[in-house]
């Protein structure tokens, strides 16, 4: 009888509440405060409203709510742009609560991460944040990380999956290294990849796109709060943690001769009382798309663009040279290409007279790939059990496996001597010969990696404090095999063959051999890397006395860290360090309006030097409109392990020095890594504005002015620039100049040069962000616009590049162009049951440049249109039959805008960091859930 008599109160509970939910509301709640607008929604619904907000969050403004809304959907509109959120207590009480602090009872799974920059709960920060929710991700129609960072302004420019042969992509704020951007990932640090151990930097293809919730961007030094690698600033991939329903997402789309991708993901969940569950199963593929597809790589001829011609003699239609200069026998010059459509066999000097002082040239970027082929399998999950009302305990997972195939040039080989008893030498005597193997599959890269991140925690309070403590285990594996590499010892004794059977005939125009001799000339060889890292952290954080604007709040914490690489290729490397940190915020309310938020750290490394960082903010709210803040920290890199371990060795190789008059001698070249390298240091400033209108609705709008400088850079000289690297110790020796050189004026002869990783130099950058958002309301549904700009003052780098740039900005650069402006623009008409949106990216004209330096010649501005259109079915036809099915069909570069040529793109014939081979993308998406 009680039994029962519980299930039907329960019954009569949900069914109350579950009415209130979906009820719809006439509501006119004007902009304004938000105490103001929760208690017209209390007075307007009939609904008891439980809260517990500061005085700052009490005064934040918000934009109206005109016309008929559910509870849930009124108050998600109140609440988007804070760090608010609500939870229905029983069916006609909502509490409004900060994500981070105390919960009602039964209800510790509702805690979500931590707010990016600080670890303190809530409340506008000193350094601006940007967020991308799941709607602005998905209105971009990108498939990965990457492709949604390629729309943040603060990062000025983005490399294809192709340049770094192992597909990896990076985040780079500021455009100060892929290791000045700190990651991390529900608010804790991403280990970085086995791809990138060199880079010390984190794969974005490791997270499917799917799986994450919303990204947000801290474009500030923060090592602060986060410790090393925060110099440009934080990105916090927040993963998803809730699934309200089962859902279906299906994915197809392509470009014109390739990139086909195909995705099907699902996630399901679970959201009792005391058990909140996601997970997340993600497969995507794609095909390659290969540079015979595009004009520019076709034909790498670039003098019809007034460049130059980077095609090769090592062409599938060989090339044969004599070996004295001598005219080849039975011809007038000593050159000829081998003549078009031949089979190599029967052939006499005289087949050449037409081909005679004419060589093949060959695009090797035709075979190369612009998008590579990609396939990977995913699952992202979480959980988090509620212990009685205050204690939670709680899990991540993260399990990723893929394989990327980068595909290059046909294998080749320059300069082969082909003697005279090969079978199918046709002159007589010994030639050499350049030439492409044809008949093979081209020379590629195939990465096959693996990464698993396990997290467990728990969280709680005591008394008025909240806690945490998490044990994160991050690994993360690539075996990188190099494919159809050519083996020369091979080749040369296939040509040296006097066998028919067994001799490689590079006198055919195309295939040389049968198919079991190309392969018996070509060796696939393989190397393996791995990352792994534990990481220990826990946080004590709470009030701590009353000032006069408010109680101040308190953070103290520390983490144990443990990271470690192996390599074991040509070489080897097997390194590990443990890390010990500690930290603290606090926020002090001088007054009603004001804040001021410190922030201490230290982290004490093992193989690198100890760093002690803080950051100053301040932040005022002159009035519920406007905000102003200001931010100055300190932050610090620490050389990798790579950096610190990488073997050292020698070469011998001529080198001209310029201060024995240009003659070359054979010097002997230290490469390698350096044990005694030194911290990165950097100091940043930024300061900003931003209003939100209440007699304007939905204006907001914000201005932020940045500088971030770098001392004491890691870099890697090179042999060019021997006067600026003689001016680092022990850097060049020479020998005592002889009589002779005295008398010259020159130096001693060169002995030795030490190109290995060192400490040099000096970079700075500044410049403001501006972001302009405004939204209408109506009948017909929502019109939202949205720009945001960064404007790039300068970017300034002392380093030992042998030509020195003063400021980069707006000059084209082979390391990554620095645009003055980049905006980034939409337009969303999100109506009842269906939508649009458009988003415009503009770059603005800049100068070219070649390895000489700055060029006489601009590259034209360009803009990138993308669109994207949606149908909801079960709000046009009715939920019968199509409840919860969404349709989305859109293109990328919608006008199909071509790249243009640049000189700094070198053989690439294009800017790589500023445009995309891949041109124009359309794709088609269907989402349900149930």
């Amino acid at each position: 009888m009680l039994a029962a008599a519980l299930t039907m109160a329960w019954a009569q509970l949900t069914v109350a509440q579950s009415s209130s939910v979906s009820t719809e509301y006439s509501l006119s709640i004007p902009s304004g405060s938000l105490t103001t607008a929760i208690d017209q929604f209390s007075k307007q619904t009939g609904l008891q409203m439980a809260t517990d907000l500061t005085p700052e969050q009490q005064q934040r403004t918000v934009d109206a709510v005109i016309g008929r809304f559910t509870a849930d959907a009124a108050l998600d509109r109140l609440l988007a742009a804070s760090e608010l959120t609500h939870i229905w207590l029983d069916a006609s009480t909502v509490r409004i609560y900060v994500r981070v602090v105390e919960l009602p009872q039964g209800e510790a799974g509702q805690r979500d991460v931590l707010v990016t920059g600080s670890r303190l709960g809530g409340g506008e920060g000193p350094a601006p944040i940007r967020r991308y929710t799941r709607e602005q991700l998905d209105r971009l129609g990108v498939s990965s990380l990457a492709g949604a960072a390629t729309f943040m302004t603060q990062q000025p420019f983005s490399f294809g999956e192709w340049v770094q042969r192992s597909g990896a992509q990076h985040f780079q704020l500021r455009g100060l290294g892929v290791d000045t951007t700190l990651v991390l990932i529900n608010g804790r640090r991403a280990q970085p990849s086995a791809t990138s151990v060199s880079l010390n930097a984190f794969d974005l293809n490791a997270i499917p796109l799917t799986a994450v919730e919303r990204i947000e961007v801290m474009s500030d030094s923060a090592s602060a709060i986060y410790g090393s690698d925060a110099i440009g600033g934080v990105v916090n991939i927040i993963l998803k943690q809730e699934v309200d329903q089962p859902d279906v997402f299906l994915h197809y789309g392509g470009a014109s001769g390739g990139a086909y991708e195909r995705r099907a993901a699902g996630s399901i969940g679970t959201a009792w009382q005391r058990l909140k569950t996601a997970l997340t199963l993600d497969y995507f593929d794609r095909s390659m798309l290969v540079g015979a597809e595009r004009d520019l790589w076709r034909n790498q001829d670039f003098r019809r663009f007034g460049g130059k011609d980077y095609r090769t003699t090592a062409s599938p239609q060989a090339n044969v040279y004599s070996l004295t200069g001598t005219p080849l026998a039975g011809l007038p010059m000593s050159q000829a290409s081998v003549p078009v459509g031949s089979t190599g066999v029967g052939l006499r000097p005289e087949d050449f007279l037409e081909t005679a002082g004419k060589l093949s040239q060959y695009s090797t970027r035709k075979t190369t790939a612009i998008e590579p082929d990609l396939k990977q399998l995913s699952a992202v999950g979480s959980a988090e059990f509620s212990i009685g009302s205050r204690a939670a305990i709680f899990g991540e997972m993260l399990m990723s496996s893929r394989d990327i195939l980068n595909q290059g040039p046909l294998a080749a080989a320059t300069g082969q001597i082909v003697p005279a008893t090969n079978p199918f030498n046709p002159f007589g005597q010994a030639v050499r010969v350049d030439f492409a193997l044809a008949g093979i599959e081209p020379v590629s890269l195939l990465t096959e990696g693996e990464s698993t991140r396990f997290v467990l925690g728990a969280r709680g309070e005591l008394s008025r404090w909240d806690w945490e403590l998490a044990l994160t285990r991050s690994s993360d594996s690539a075996r990188v095999q190099s494919i159809n590499e050519l083996d020369l010892s091979r080749v040369q004794a296939a040509l040296q063959s006097t066998d028919p059977q067994t001799a490689l005939n590079p006198f055919a125009d195309g295939v040389s051999g049968s198919d079991a001799l190309l392969s018996s000339l070509v060796r696939d060889q393989g190397y393996d890397y791995f990352s792994r890292a534990w990481l220990f952290s826990g946080f004590v954080r709470g009030p701590l006395f009353r000032m006069p604007g408010g109680t101040s709040e308190f953070v103290v914490g520390g983490e144990l860290r443990r990271e470690g690489v192996k390599t074991v290729d040509t070489s080897p490397l097997e390194q590990q360090r443990d890390i010990v940190s500690e930290f603290a915020e606090v926020n002090l309310p001088l007054l009603k309006q004001l804040s001021l938020k410190l922030a201490l750290r230290a982290d004490l490394y093992e193989h690198a030097g100890d760093s002690v960082n803080p950051q100053y903010g301040l932040v005022w709210r002159p009035n519920q409109d406007w905000l102003i803040r200001a931010a100055y920290g300190t932050s610090f890199r620490p050389p990798s392990l790579s950096e610190l371990s990488f073997p050292r060795s020698e070469l011998v190789f001529p080198l001209a020095d310029l201060q024995r008059g240009g003659a070359a001698s054979p010097v002997r070249v230290i490469v390698g890594g350096n044990p005694d390298l030194e911290n990165v240091s950097a100091h940043s400033f930024t300061t900003g504005v931003a209003y939100r209108a209440s007699d304007w609705l939905g204006l907001h709008w914000g201005a932020n002015y940045w500088r971030v400088v770098m001392d004491n850079r890691i870099v890697l000289p090179g042999v060019l620039n021997l006067a600026k690297l003689e001016e680092v110790p022990g850097r060049v020796t020479r020998s005592a100049p002889t009589d002779a050189d005295r008398l010259a004026g020159w130096a001693g002869a060169l002995q030795s040069v030490d190109i290995s990783l060192l400490n040099y130099g000096r970079l700075e950058t500044s410049g403001i962000d501006l972001d302009l958002s405004y939204r209408i309301g109506g009948s017909l549904g929502d019109l939202r616009g949205a720009l945001s700009a960064t404007w790039v003052d300068n970017y300034a780098s002392q380093d030992m590049a042998p030509i020195q740039s003063p400021d980069r900005v707006g000059i084209a650069n082979y390391s990554g162009t620095i645009p003055e402006w980049r905006l980034v623009g939409s337009l969303t008409w999100d109506g009842r049951g269906w939508g649009v949106s458009t988003t415009a990216t503009f770059t603005p004209s800049y100068q070219d440049s070649d390895l000489s330096g700055p060029l006489n010649r601009r590259l034209p501005s360009r803009t990138v249109i993308d669109m994207q259109a949606w149908l909801e079915l079960g709000g046009l036809f009715g939920p019968a039959c199509f409840n919860d099915l969404k349709i989305t069909a859109g293109a990328l570069n919608l006008f199909d805008e071509k790249v243009d040529f640049a000189n700094a793109g070198l053989m690439y014939g294009f800017d790589i960091s500023q445009a995309d081979l891949k041109q124009r993308f359309t794709y088609l998406r269907i989402a349900k859930s149930f």
